[in-house]
């Protein structure tokens, strides 16, 4: 039994007003030959980005989601390569003992699980008939400020969050392992490969408490952006520069 989807989208477009798709993941333990995979090997992020902006529904399996290789270590769909670390150290000129600590701390899916899965604007999800493990919306620091305030004022709950900046594709582990709401900053390979902009963040939440953030914020009467402006309500202050070129006298 699956969810309708639409009127979700919808909303998040309507209120929070993002600049592309919010889009859901749903992982299978077995790999699927009804997903449309694609016939080439991207990153994770650049699939997140393509059924986001474009408004794509992708398949992915360990074979067309390995080119960066932290995304399919991330999905559980691979082990990195062995001593990958050594990568860091050789190429960023990292001490060996930190790179081993950054790997050691990326979130992941347990090993061979999942096998594949599918990425797609939520709305989509209707036609899937698949309820999504979890959502992952790109938005700027107002919008994502809206969507955990949400969250935070219907269930009193803090959201989740702390940094890697090396895997921010490790969002996806996150949500389905419950981690939700999750806020990450797009890392150094996807503003390179995916076109992460300088003001984007990325909010992942579980499908319950996206539900619940939107509820509060449709209650209070709550969109994009938030209504702080007290500029708005005030006069010109007589002895500003601009009032003077601007005002009748």
């Amino acid at each position: 039994m699956f969810n309708s989807y639409e009127s979700l989208h919808k909303d998040l477009i309507e209120l929070i007003k993002l600049k592309s798709d919010p889009i859901g993941i749903k992982l299978f333990e077995e790999v699927r030959s009804d997903l449309p995979y694609i016939n080439k090997n991207l990153a994770l992020c650049q699939i997140m980005k393509l059924a986001s902006i474009y408004g794509k529904t992708v398949g992915i399996s360990a074979e067309n989601v390995d080119a960066c290789v932290i995304g399919t270590y991330i999905l559980g769909f691979k082990e990195l390569p062995d001593n990958y670390y050594r990568k860091w150290v050789t190429l960023r000129k990292m001490p060996e003992e930190i790179a081993k600590s950054v790997i050691a701390n990326i979130h992941t899916l347990p090993m061979g699980k999942y096998k594949s899965g599918v990425l797609a604007p939520l709305k989509k999800f209707d036609e899937l008939h698949l309820n999504p493990d979890g959502i992952i919306m790109m938005a700027n620091s107002a919008q994502a400020y809206l969507l955990l305030v949400g969250y935070f004022d219907s269930q009193g709950i803090k959201p989740k969050s702390d940094f890697n900046g090396h895997a921010a594709c490790e969002i996806v582990a996150t949500v389905i392992n419950g981690r939700s709401p999750w806020l990450t900053i797009p890392c150094g390979g996807a503003r390179g490969l995916a076109e992460a902009q300088d003001d984007e963040l990325w909010v992942g939440m579980r499908v319950e408490d996206l539900r619940a953030a939107m509820g509060r914020l449709k209650s209070v009467g709550s969109k994009y952006p938030p209504p702080v402006y007290q500029i708005l309500m005030m006069e010109p202050i007589p002895e500003h520069s601009l009032t003077l070129l601007v005002g009748r006298t």
